[in-house]
């Protein structure tokens, strides 16, 4: 790094009006009234690579971009860019301003020159000149617009990513991981106000012949179907899930074993009787259902494994029938 301190007559190469009146920081300053100022900044001449800002450190200085480019960087100094500015941008305002350590890395990315204003200096012109102190000002402000802009950005993805992890990309059901935490918390809400609560896992019929003979395409468009009927046949605070594989879920709270059940024929009657459009025609489905109501003192893994053991009842039946837990006998204990 190689230090040019302005020589007392003034800038190298003409007026500071001619070197600097371009900048945004000096846009309608009258140069000529803080020429004595400026003659105590400094210029130099950064290599490409150097580190001109680290994160984490003390800074006492702003830094201004004649000839050149550098990159904003968070985290490492390797790290990508999180912004890239050229000739005009400074650097170095907001931690003399807030009075706090630098937050991020400016690294040079090419050979670059720049205007040093130590903040005594800044200080001093700031009090000088309304101008540049409204200049100032406006820099602050876009910096804050575009922190704002980037950090809107990153809510909407991290909201996506969120969305992304809990909801199934084929039918636009909610996951099993979604499914786990909802369950518990549907379980408890019901056993602290008293209320019913009952779980539907349904099971698509010979789900594997359909994939092996017809193909996966086709066994997506059998998932999608299921989804759309359990969509037709539930309350809108009622919850479906794809469970895994070709199982699905509801939630039903607030609906006792009798009502579940109701429910649960119907969601196989409306399934039996729709076909899935395919390029060879109508494919028909239908289901098993395992139905299970919520005991006062069972975990949401009682629920589910009574749920389950209804299931497998309504398949050892012949299938495309629905099984409530109340009509299974209790397993004997040894």
């Amino acid at each position: 790094m190689r230090d040019r301190s302005i020589p007392a007559n003034g800038p190298v190469g003409g007026s500071y009006a001619a070197r600097y009146g371009h900048l945004d920081l000096f846009h309608d300053v009258d140069l000529d009234a803080i020429s004595e100022l400026l003659d105590t900044a400094q210029e130099i001449d950064i290599p490409a690579g150097h580190t001109v800002l680290e994160e984490g450190a003390f800074n006492d200085a702003i830094h201004i971009i004649l000839d050149g480019e550098l990159d904003v960087r968070l985290g490492a100094v390797n790290a990508a860019p999180l912004l890239s500015l050229g000739v005009g941008a400074c650097v170095g305002e907001l931690s003399i301003l807030s009075q706090l350590n630098v937050s991020a890395y400016v690294v040079a990315v090419r050979e670059s020159h720049l205007l040093v204003i130590q903040d005594d200096l800044l200080w001093s012109i700031i009090g000088a000149s309304h101008e540049f102190a409204g200049n100032l000002l406006k820099v602050l402000s876009g910096r804050v617009r575009d922190n704002n802009n980037r950090l809107t950005v990153s809510i909407n993805a991290q909201e996506r990513f969120a969305r992304a992890s809990r909801v199934d990309s084929i039918t636009g059901l909610f996951n099993r991981h979604w499914l786990d935490e909802v369950l518990e918390r549907q379980r408890s809400r019901c056993a602290a106000e008293g209320r019913t609560f009952s779980l539907i896992l349904i099971d698509i019929d010979h789900f594997k012949r359909i994939n092996d003979r017809y193909g996966h395409l086709v066994g997506d468009d059998a998932l999608k179907t299921i989804a759309s009927h359990l969509h037709n046949c539930t309350r809108p605070i009622d919850l479906a899930a794809r469970f895994g594989g070709d199982e699905f879920a509801v939630l039903l709270p607030g609906v006792g074993i009798s009502e579940a059940k109701f429910i649960g024929e119907r969601m196989r009657a409306e399934i039996e009787q729709d076909d899935v459009l395919c390029s060879f025609g109508g494919l028909r489905l239908t289901v098993s259902l395992g139905i299970a109501e919520l005991d006062t003192h069972d975990s949401a893994q009682d629920l589910l494994y009574k749920a389950d053991r209804a299931l497998y009842e309504a398949k050892h039946r012949g299938r495309n029938c629905a099984v409530s837990a109340s009509e299974l006998q209790p397993i004997a204990l040894a």
